[in-house]
């Protein structure tokens, strides 16, 4: 027997000592490639950083209490929900914040529909703002949106239809501000207004009535904030692993491949990609201003001399009459005091106005029109 031989059987404890020692730290290098360690720093790297970003609505008038909310849509990489704002108590001015992780979103509104059916001209006015959000960033994004207000018979069937269908689908997929009793007191208050509207149809009023109906006030909120990232690292490889052979233990092969690919088709399940965007055209009004004629007759005038009498003049004694009954009785009066009794007459003239003729003049007047000027998408902005 050689000396190292020797020497292992004589050292019994410490060679058992020596292999332990060194199938720890093998045990202790595979947890750390593995990712079983891995510290509160990594965790803390695959947490959504968020930050308040602001809403700011104004309209020149109409918008108050009463009205509906004007409501914001959301759209990013790994988001799409609404986001309700409301008028403050003053009215014409909303403010709200929505937290929003890290990334770039594209906002657009939907307009409110005032109690008396009028509505608001956006897409001119307050456009579909594309912004980022960056957690690192000094100041966090503010979006303005202005709203004109658009009488309510200007307001078209065709634009309240419009309006109803996102109102549902942002009840629908909002976030809390669209539900429970704040979606049921939004979708009231849609019938309501819409049916003050003289251009609705009994379609669109309908519509507007049967929207609580169809729309799920309280379905759970929409995820406004993407999901936590996972490490898809050599933890989840190891761990799948991991499962992947444990399933062998107890079952065929055939078992442990479809565990395998279980998991990834759930993993790639998580993230479905976003559907095509189809544009939704809708006409965008606006008013003109109209002479429509209305031509007349006017008489032309001018001034004349105008015999309006006859005056008898006696030259025997001077005296004058405008009646003729008058001077025939004087007449015979002077023949009997033994004068002649002759007069002579004067016609009397006076300076009148007359109609002297007639022209044409158009005494029309301006008229307000509406008219398509152009379409845009209700969903995202565009415009034809």
């Amino acid at each position: 027997m050689d000396k190292l031989s020797q020497w292992a059987r004589s050292h019994k404890p410490q060679v058992a000592a020596i292999a332990a020692a060194i199938i720890v730290v093998i045990v202790v290098a595979i947890a750390v490639a593995s990712g079983a360690f891995a510290t509160s720093a990594q965790q803390r790297g695959q947490e959504t950083r968020t930050v308040d970003v602001t809403l700011n609505v104004t309209a020149d008038s109409g918008w108050d209490e009463n009205s509906t909310p004007a409501i914001a849509h959301i759209e990013g990489s790994d988001v799409d929900f609404y986001h309700a704002v409301t008028p403050d108590a003053e009215g014409n001015k909303g403010t709200s914040t929505v937290a929003l992780a890290e990334g770039d979103y594209t906002v657009s509104f939907v307009s409110p529909v005032n109690s008396d059916g009028s509505a608001f001209d956006i897409y001119d006015t307050g456009a579909p703002v594309d912004i980022t959000v960056d957690a690192d960033a000094e100041t966090a994004p503010a979006v303005d949106c202005p709203m004109t207000q658009i009488p309510a018979d200007q307001v078209t069937d065709e634009m309240l239809q419009d309006i109803i269908d996102q109102t549902k689908d942002a009840v629908e997929n909002g976030d809390e501000t669209l539900k429970g009793d704040a979606g049921t007191d939004i979708l009231d208050k849609l019938e309501g207004n819409v049916a003050q509207n003289p251009n609705a149809s009994d379609e669109t009023k309908q519509e507007a009535t049967d929207a609580d109906k169809e729309v799920d006030v309280n379905k759970e909120p929409a995820q406004t904030t993407p999901p936590a990232t996972t490490d898809n690292s050599n933890t989840g490889s190891q761990s799948s692993n991991t499962g992947n052979q444990s399933t062998s233990t107890g079952s065929s092969n055939s078992g442990s491949t479809s565990t395998g690919n279980s998991g990834n088709s759930g993993s790639s399940s998580s993230q479905p990609s976003q559907p095509a965007h189809t544009h939704t055209w809708v006409n965008h009004t606006a008013t003109r201003q109209v002479w429509v004629s209305n031509w007349v007759d006017v008489p032309d005038y001018g001034t004349q001399q105008v015999q309006t009498g006859t005056r008898f003049v006696f030259s025997e004694d001077g005296y004058t009459t405008t009646s003729l009954s008058d001077a025939k009785a004087h007449a015979v009066a002077l023949v009997k005091q033994g004068y002649v009794g002759n007069y002579h007459t004067e016609a009397i003239y006076e300076t009148q106005t007359v109609q002297t003729g007639s022209h044409k003049e158009d005494h029309g007047s301006y008229t307000t029109e509406s008219y398509v000027d152009y379409v845009y998408c209700s969903s995202c902005g565009a415009r034809q």
